[in-house]
Order: C-alpha cells, then structure tokens, then sequence
C-alpha cells in the first residue's frame, strides 16, 4: 500500500501567546536517524524549554514504530496530538521536532494540545509530499531464450530488472511494486521461470 512521506525537512515557527513553537518536521528511516535530527534542534536551541517528538516509521495505518514524547509538558498535551496529526493526515517516514520558547503565559493542557498540533499543522503546509511506494525484490531464473520475455514482463508490471548473472542459467534480481507481485509470480511460474522468493 502507497503512503505519503514528506520529500525533505522543512522549519515552521508559530507563536501562542507570546509562547514560540518551532517545528523541524522532516523524513527518517530509523529512531537512530531521528535521535541524530532531535540531538542536532536540541544544541540549536540549547535554551527552549521543550523539545516534543512524534515519529511515524513505515505505513501509517500500520507503522513499525509509532512513538511520541512530551519532553516534560502535562502527559498527553505534545508528543500525542502531533503523532495522531501525522497519522490522520497518513504520512509515514516522517519525525516532527516541535521546541518551545516559553512566553510567560501558561496554556493549560488544551491550549498545549492545539498550540503543538498547530505547530506540525502549519509545518505539513509547507512540506512538499512524495509517494512512497514499497517495493519487492526477487531473483528470478531462466533460460537464454526466456530472457527477453522476462524483461517485457516484469516492464509490464511497473518492475524494473538489474544486471543479470550469466551460467548455465540466467539469473535476473527485479524490483518491483509489491502489489504488483502476487500477478507477476502467478505468470512467471506458469510460464516456467525459476522464481526465489
């Protein structure tokens, strides 16, 4: 299933009485990768009061990792509305980073909520949204004379192949979309290719 990812990092700032949120909301493959984003904002703004997370990895009607921090604001009032803003509005590979500059003015748990959700809202503005398409990669063999047929169909299928290894067969990597697959290998092994999945 395809999903939105946001294609590079982009920086926002909204103010709340007189409280500022910055928000680096940005794509990641890994907590490790995020950890990295969030140690960079934390020396580029030593002084903030707060630095609260949300990260959605892989689909977001699925993720393999979802987590939120609220970096020391009332439970439940940062980290959460900003991941389930990313997750309504299905974007996965995506971290957001909001830091707040208290303003001397205390928001209460509802003003947090709306002023950290709003801080990734005007954000997810300004990024630009790719489609992220997951894709499978399966060996296939051959004969000589299968070749060519092989190629055709895995183009027909939105595939692509990479170099092939020369034996007494031909053995051939494909990537391909993985909704794609399931009609592929149905045609392939009815055509007799070897397939190593």
């Amino acid at each position: 299933m395809t999903y939105q990812i946001p294609s590079s990092p982009v920086v926002s700032e909204t103010e709340e009485k007189k409280s500022r949120f910055i928000c680096w909301l940005g794509p990641v493959e890994d907590k490790v990768e995020f950890q990295q984003q969030l140690d960079l904002v934390r020396a580029t703004y030593p002084d903030a009061s707060h630095h609260c997370t949300a990260l959605v990895i892989g689909n977001p009607s699925n993720p393999e990792v979802m987590q939120a921090d609220d970096d020391g604001e009332p439970g439940g009032s940062a980290g959460r509305p900003m991941l389930e803003l990313l997750l309504k509005q299905g974007i996965g590979n995506v971290g957001a980073i909001v830091t707040r500059y208290f303003g001397g003015t205390k928001l209460g748990v509802g003003g947090l909520m709306r002023a950290y959700r709003g801080s990734v809202g005007s954000a997810l503005q300004e990024v630009r949204l790719d489609t992220f398409v997951p894709l499978e990669s399966i060996v296939v063999g051959c004969n000589f004379a299968q070749e060519s047929r092989l190629r055709f169909l895995v183009g027909r299928h939105q595939g692509s192949c990479g170099p092939a290894e020369y034996a007494s067969k031909v053995a051939i990597p494909i990537s391909l979309p993985s909704s794609e697959w399931p009609s592929l290998r149905l045609q392939l092994l009815a055509e007799n290719f070897e397939v190593q999945d």
